[in-house]
């Protein structure tokens, strides 16, 4: 797997730069990862069209040609920097290379709250119409207090940040993969896949009707329209006889995420085996029963038609 990375500034010397040094020289053993300069990328100006420039056609040739993108980026007044801006306005105006390319955001900052209103903002643009980044979701890394961060070499003192941080990458790199895959199988299929109703609007054998979907107590809601069992109550399976409460212990304690979607695509069950904020994909308990449009990022939702097709 190859990935690119953008360190969000022009200054000579950057914390973000050397994180972003340091994910790539650390964790070397997990994927390979060319670091992109963007020194040379000129301020946006469309009356000044550079697209065809050889700065802003080095970077649009990399990142199309990598299976992702990690971005550390500075904050400055709560946001990113001009010219990390202006490069995503450059790969957004006649060319656009991080259309549905998975992105993983990291940053670090002076102070305790790390980049975390420059990373929002972040995520805001690349998911915005003309980019269609697909932006890894729940998984954040945030490097507070950088002047103290780094030795002398440039390594992560704390061995526990170190930890995350490959905690974190790992979880990216499966993302990936699965974006990959799922852009591969859907072979260009489009008429497929705007048919798609992923706003779950049918009705299959199994829908519960009368029960707004979006409701964060969708369970409970539906759980009483049809008398569904729980706590003690033994349920007939193929072969054997549980309880529902030994039912969720076997489900949550599975060392996977387990999400099901029925066939008219409302989302109905997901295995609580951890917090949110640590799972792979999170998922909430009040997105259960949702309709898949509500429950994935709005830049995923083509990737999801297409996976659903033939």
């Amino acid at each position: 797997m190859k990935l690119v990375g953008i360190a969000g500034t022009v200054e000579d010397k950057s914390y973000n730069k050397i994180l972003l040094q340091f994910i790539a020289n650390h964790f070397s053993r997990l994927v390979d990862i060319e670091i992109l300069g963007i020194e040379d990328i000129p301020m946006f100006d469309q009356d000044n069209d550079q697209t065809n420039s050889g700065a802003i056609q080095y970077l649009n040739r990399k990142i199309s040609g990598a299976d992702g993108v990690i971005i550390a980026t500075p904050e400055h007044n709560h946001t990113i920097t001009a010219a990390l801006k202006s490069v995503i306005e450059w790969l957004s105006f006649k060319v656009h290379p991080f259309s549905n390319k998975p992105v993983m955001i990291v940053g670090a900052s002076y102070y305790e709250q790390g980049s975390s209103r420059a990373q929002l903002n972040l995520r805001q643009i690349l998911e915005a119409p003309g980019v269609n980044a697909i932006v890894f979701p729940g998984n954040e890394f945030l490097l507070a207090n950088v002047k103290e961060a780094f030795d002398d070499n440039g390594n992560l003192k704390d061995d526990k940040t170190t930890a995350f941080l490959e905690s974190t990458l790992q979880k990216f790199l499966k993302f990936v993969k699965v974006i990959n895959t799922m852009d591969q199988a859907s072979g260009g299929n489009d008429d497929a896949a705007d048919s798609e109703d992923l706003n779950a609007t049918g009705k299959i054998s199994t829908t519960i009707e009368d029960v707004d979907m979006a409701a964060d107590d969708w369970v409970e809601k539906a759980a009483e329209k049809v008398h569904a069992v729980d706590g003690n109550t033994y349920v007939k399976l193929d072969r054997g006889l549980l309880t529902v409460d030994q039912l969720n212990y076997f489900l949550n304690s599975m060392p996977i995420e387990l999400t099901y979607a029925d066939s008219n695509n409302q989302f109905i069950y997901y295995n609580k085996m951890t917090d949110t904020k640590k799972m792979l994909a999170p998922r909430r308990p009040g997105q259960v029963g949702d309709p898949l449009s509500l429950v994935h990022p709005s830049g995923l939702l083509r990737e999801l038609s297409t996976s659903f097709t033939p």
